[in-house]
């Protein structure tokens, strides 16, 4: 089902791209399914509650899926449905890491990263 989403919403899946989404829910109110792929691989899909004031649901999320993320090729990412000031903070994390305490690290990662 993830996959059929996906494919509506990103129609053609580069290898190279990394594709960020959240699929707002109907019920319950305000929460959704935030998806992470690349190509056609899914890396993640898990609900997400969309009132957090916050990227820290987001950012908890990926942490898990940290050298997935990285060790997959990615050269650039696509979004949609994720709003402007969390694809700030998605591309902070992805550029910086994470250090062993899961704080945001100075170093580039040498395996993917962010594209135009």
């Amino acid at each position: 089902m993830i996959s059929k989403l996906l494919g509506r919403i990103f129609s053609k899946r580069d290898p190279a791209t990394l594709y960020i989404s959240i699929d707002e829910l109907p019920n319950p109110r305000d929460w959704g399914t935030l998806d992470f792929a690349v190509g056609g691989k899914l890396i993640f899909s898990e609900d997400v509650n969309l009132l957090a004031g916050s990227a820290d649901a987001v950012l908890d999320l990926m942490a898990p899926h940290w050298q997935t993320i990285q060790s997959s090729g990615y050269q650039r990412i696509a979004y949609h449905n994720v709003s402007s000031w969390l694809q700030e903070r998605i591309e902070q994390k992805l550029y910086r890491g994470w250090t062993a305490d899961r704080t945001l690290s100075l170093q580039i990662p040498l395996g993917g990263g962010i594209g135009a």
